[in-house]
């Protein structure tokens, strides 16, 4: 049996997704087992994702997939090169002999050209130089490539293509032996609004659902996961609106100091100094993000840095995780779960107790992400009738 990695977010699971899993399946065989490594409740875009991360690995499981661990939270909150790093590490530690990705160009020769580039010294310095100047960090690399490899520079532009290339590099540093498969994007581009040969962009489906037009998703998604949205808006714990959440954030960021700020992951060049100007200024999330915006300062990492903020998440030595969650099954991935269970460096967890067996840096990663799943909780309709302390409670989930 073929296992193949995927590192997703699934915020929601879409038909794009479906078709990835089934198109790398087209390719490796139908008896590939896939095995995906996934955000948890709080995504990189710096956002809470629509569903907790229980009830997309769910949704992925009933969409094709055969196990889904998670992505810890520093991770899921990290840059893309931090992201691919922990994700790429977590997959490698579950013995998968590939990693398939969608991009939107699918020339694996070029994207694998562009992870070599990217990691070399000299492009490091001349990306940092260029940032120097005024530049933010995407295009002054783009800018240092294009003198190496003119137009097809271009390729680390579209967001897609980014985190596939990251995911190469990340193969290559950490020496394993997976081969990447990239799969061309089907349909809408990324975060746009049209849509494409039936297919919508996940954040075009949860500007949707948070807007109430339920009845245009239901095309976009599976049935299956179509009915699970629909399941946890009458059960209230969709996370339909992010203004509960907000509210929240900005009390906490506003009794914040530049010397706070100055701990966050990503905090560097003074950014810091701009953080803690922008929440005096801000009188919600979404101003204080555009106050502290620059052309040199993308909104994402601005979002990614201020979640980090609310979270209690400050930046540590570079490292790799040492756990994962074992989120959803089927009985192809209980036949590789059996395997993960004979490592002893790496530790997957499959029900909450066997937390207490991590080392200490371990065992505070874990703690802090069930704190922050008590927050996310909280910010749902239905905070009032959910019990504290998910994270401590719900194990894996075997699926039929």
């Amino acid at each position: 049996m073929k296992i193949c990695g995927i590192v997703t977010e699934y915020n929601p699971f879409h038909k794009g997704h479906l078709y990835q899993i089934g198109k790398t399946r087209e390719i490796l065989g139908e008896d590939t087992a896939i095995v995906c490594c996934m955000s948890g409740d709080f995504v990189q875009r710096g956002e809470a994702a629509l569903l907790n991360k229980n009830l997309r690995a769910e949704m992925a499981v009933r969409g094709g997939a055969d196990l889904v661990l998670s992505l810890p939270l520093r991770w899921s909150l990290s840059s893309a090169q931090g992201f691919a790093d922990g994700a790429i590490h977590i997959l490698n530690m579950a013995g998968v002999d590939h990693v398939s990705f969608g991009a939107e160009d699918a020339n694996i020769g070029q994207l694998t050209e562009l992870a070599g580039l990217i990691a070399e010294k000299s492009v490091i310095d001349g990306t940092i130089q260029n940032m120097e100047e005024g530049l933010p960090f995407a295009l002054a690399r783009e800018r240092e490539l294009y003198k190496r490899i003119k137009e097809r520079s271009a390729l680390i532009s579209k967001p897609n293509n980014i985190l596939a290339i990251e995911y190469i590099r990340a193969l290559r540093e950490q020496g394993a032996k997976a081969v990447p498969i990239a799969v061309g994007r089907l349909g809408a581009e990324h975060d746009g609004e049209e849509t494409s040969e039936g297919v919508a962009s996940a954040s075009r489906i949860r500007e949707l659902i948070r807007s109430g037009s339920f009845d245009e998703v239901e095309g976009f998604m599976p049935a299956t996961s179509f009915e699970m949205i629909c399941r946890a808006e009458e059960q209230g714990i969709l996370m339909d609106d992010l203004y509960r959440l907000d509210c929240a954030m900005t009390a906490v960021l506003s009794r914040m100091t530049a010397e706070d700020m100055a701990k966050l992951p990503d905090a560097a060049e003074g950014l810091e100094n701009r953080l803690a100007e922008a929440v005096k200024k801000g009188r919600t999330f979404g101003e204080i993000c555009d106050i502290a915006k620059t052309k040199r300062y993308a909104h994402s990492r601005i979002r990614r840095m201020l979640y980090c903020a609310f979270l209690g998440i400050e930046k540590q030595e570079k490292s790799l995780p040492g756990f994962s969650r074992v989120l959803a099954f089927n009985d192809r991935g209980r036949a590789v779960l059996s395997r993960l269970e004979q490592r002893e460096d790496f530790t997957f967890i499959t029900k909450p107790a066997s937390a207490k067996y991590l080392n200490d840096k371990d065992k505070a990663e874990f703690e802090l992400e069930a704190r922050a799943a008590d927050i996310y909780d909280m910010a749902l309709p239905a905070f009032t009738e959910l019990k504290k302390g998910r994270e401590w409670v719900q194990g894996a989930k075997y699926i039929r």
